[in-house]
């Protein structure tokens, strides 16, 4: 990843209103209109460094710690798969 493909996934990213409801409720902004939540999405992809920044296969990954925010976005349609909080992701793991 480089910042010239970070910037263009946040210009071009995209979703559905009801992937934004989704987005809203995993990331806990639920009070969030869809504008505020579209620029709270390019606030966490732009806020996250490059080396936090992980492609594999056919998404990349974005872990913002600033934000709280893991976001998985599909590298050819630029849409946001899932969204959800570190804490919360962290909480699901199983501890072996």
């Amino acid at each position: 990843m480089n910042e010239a493909l970070k910037v263009s996934i946040t210009k071009g990213f995209k979703n559905t209103l009801l992937g934004f409801v989704r987005i809203r409720k995993n990331l806990d902004v639920t009070h969030f209109s869809d504008i505020e939540t579209e620029a709270f999405i390019e606030e966490i992809l732009l806020s996250t460094p490059l080396e936090d920044i992980e492609t594999k296969g056919k998404n990349h990954y974005f872990r913002c710690v600033e934000k709280n925010a893991i976001l998985t976005v599909n590298a050819h349609r630029l849409t946001i798969i899932t969204a959800k909080t570190i804490n919360n992701s962290l909480r699901t793991k199983k501890v072996t």
